[in-house]
């Protein structure tokens, strides 16, 4: 199988090319000095140097390690990092993805879904758990049992059930190699008990580089699997399998179940032909990195997915980030030649016409503050077109909602032959986190869309702007003009905000009366009825305040930082144009 079908061509412009050689820090670090040496007033162009000097460091390509639970996932990563660090997969994990990336020391770092401070644990510290009674001592574990159960207290359903600690994402630091070419993200297993941990993962693919899906060869590919690939292959730009557990085969029983993958991610999936496969023993891989034995690690194979990842996937991601950073250098190292060129030419120039050359440059600069005016003026529009947009949907979600949790909860009461109230809360308590994550994935492809058309126009817009001001400095004071070729994305921001479990605070229970114990039971069902659909009610409200407000939180964040950084590259083009010329000119009357 062709293992280049992942690989994509930049094709910067030529000149381009020139500032992207094999050691672009060198290139990065050179600048970095040589503006430095030019004086004081050059320092922003050496923080912006900087600033993509350390956006290159940290570069590393982001995976996502997928798969329905009892594959091997947890095995399998266990066996790229050398040691047992995650919890064994027969424990479910709650829908709270793990990010395993590179440090010299075995750490976590505990996010909270609310405004609660981050925790950092490593295996000099102690605590007190939260369902422990007694201190966790770091000396009598190994860092690595420290660690495996540091993760088992916050990741899984038997000491986290349904997120009971509220944590929005755990951070694990660990010495492993390929760490340094790769962050690895495990993510909560498909087809578990818990159906909400399939829409999280499902929500969570864009942030990734690439996604690596874990089937095996016992039992065969399931129906849940199928279906979760029809739904994430195109929201994952990378995607390649590992068939595990290949160690129960022989040669001729493992070359039919590749065929068999094969056909079946074709036909059924729809996954593209070229897509790799590999097969692997992760169990055999573990127990050759435990015993450092070179042989198995080889026999099981998990070597080729190593090599894959670091010298094709890492490097791809290496070449497109370079090609972002080299486009941005050279933006800066042309504004940083504009700026000391009009320095020079403001000496050259008698000193009358240089006054009459300012003056006609302080005329486009007044345009161009009335453009920006109006260019922010369209941002807030857009703005709060945006937010009606989301308003009419959440309103919309409401009448629908009530009335399909109000179905599951009849449903369940029909079924159940005892306490039937209770029984249907908890059934609509169960539903709420799936169905809000769903939607949270609907709203968030919906507002990601409308903004960044929005905001794909005005950047056009600003682009244009900002532009104006270098090409009529430099066709003002007779200065060779260099386009600009920086690009500009907009990052979505993502956030689970469905509310898991209200039973506390909404599905408060009301003991029937005394008469109720003593009515019909059609009577007594209708008030239970009645009871159930206030409850209900609430819930939906608050869920939906909830969704609303987080996701205005973000427009209102985004649209902020874009019309902030649209004002300050103005005020930064305008400082290093106009503002190099009037300090020339105010020293030459000196």
């Amino acid at each position: 199988m062709d293992e280049n079908s992942f690989s994509s061509e930049p094709t910067p412009e030529a000149e381009l090319k020139l500032f992207i050689p094999e050691k672009l820090y060198d290139t990065l670090n050179t600048g970095k000095q040589l503006v430095v040496a030019i004086g004081p007033a050059y320092e922003i162009y050496a923080q912006k140097l900087n600033e993509l000097e350390q956006r290159l460091s940290e570069g590393r390509f982001h995976l996502a390690v997928l798969g329905q639970v009892k594959r091997g996932k947890s095995t399998l990563i266990n066996a790229l990092l050398g040691e047992e660090v995650l919890p064994s997969s027969v424990i479910p994990l709650t829908a709270i993805p793990t990010f395993i990336q590179y440090g010299e020391q075995r750490r976590l770092k505990i996010k909270y879904l609310d405004d609660r401070a981050y925790i950092i644990l490593n295996s000099e510290s102690r605590y007190l758990a939260e369902d422990k009674d007694s201190l966790c001592s770091p000396e009598q574990l190994s860092e690595v049992q420290w660690l495996n159960e540091q993760l088992m207290d916050f990741v899984t359903e038997d000491h986290n059930p349904k997120n009971r600690k509220g944590v929005l994402q755990v951070d694990v630091t660990h010495p492993a190699p390929i760490l340094r070419d790769v962050v690895i993200i495990d993510t909560p297993g498909i087809g578990s008990t818990y159906l909400h941990n399939t829409e999280v993962t499902i929500n969570f693919l864009p942030q990734c580089d690439a996604a690596l899906f874990v089937v095996s060869v016992d039992p065969p590919i399931t129906e849940v699997e199928l279906t979760f690939l029809k739904d994430i292959k195109n929201k994952v730009s990378k995607l390649f399998f590992v068939l595990n557990k290949v160690d129960y085969l022989n040669e001729a029983e493992l070359a039919k179940a590749l065929d068999f993958y094969k056909e079946v991610l074709i036909k059924d999936a729809g996954i593209d032909a070229s897509t790799p496969i590999f097969a692997v023993s992760a169990r055999k891989a573990l127990q050759a990195k435990e015993s450092n034995d070179i042989q198995k690690w080889n026999e099981s194979n998990l070597s080729k997915v190593s090599d894959y990842l670091i010298n094709f996937l890492a490097h791809e991601k290496d070449i497109v980030l370079k090609d972002a950073i080299g486009r941005k250098a050279l933006d800066i190292f042309n504004q940083t030649y504009l700026q000391i060129k009009l320095e020079i030419r403001t000496f050259e120039l008698p000193l009358t016409e240089l006054e009459n050359r300012l003056s006609l440059f302080e005329k486009k600069i007044s345009e161009a503050e009335q453009q920006r005016i109006h260019v922010q003026d369209i941002l807030n529009g857009d703005r709060k077109r945006v937010k009606d947009l989301l308003e009419e949907h959440i309103r919309s979600l409401q009448a629908p909602l009530c009335a399909k949790l109000m179905e599951i909860a009849q449903r369940v009461m029909f079924e159940s032959s005892h306490d039937q109230e209770h029984a249907a809360q908890q059934a609509v308590a169960d539903a709420i986190p799936e169905w809000f994550t769903h939607e949270l994935d609907i709203i968030s492809e919906m507002m990601d869309r409308e903004i960044a058309v929005r905001m794909k126009e005005q950047q056009q817009h600003i682009d244009n702007l900002v532009e104006s001001i270098r090409k009529a400095a430099s066709e003002i004071f007779e200065i060779p003009y260099h386009t600009s070729i920086g690009e500009h994305v907009y990052e979505p921001i993502r956030k689970p905000y469905y509310v898991e479990h209200y039973q506390e605070s909404l599905f408060f229970q009301i003991s029937p009366d005394l008469m109720e114990r003593f009515m019909p039971a059609k009577m007594r069902e209708k008030r239970v009825v009645k009871r159930l659909q206030d409850q209900i009610g609430k819930l939906v409200l608050r869920n939906l305040e909830n969704l609303r407000w987080e996701t205005l939180q973000n427009i209102d964040t985004t649209f902020r930082k874009f019309s902030a950084s649209f004002d300050i590259n103005l005020a930064m083009t305008i400082e290093a144009t106009h503002g190099t010329i009037r300090s020339a000119l105010a020293e030459r009357k000196m």
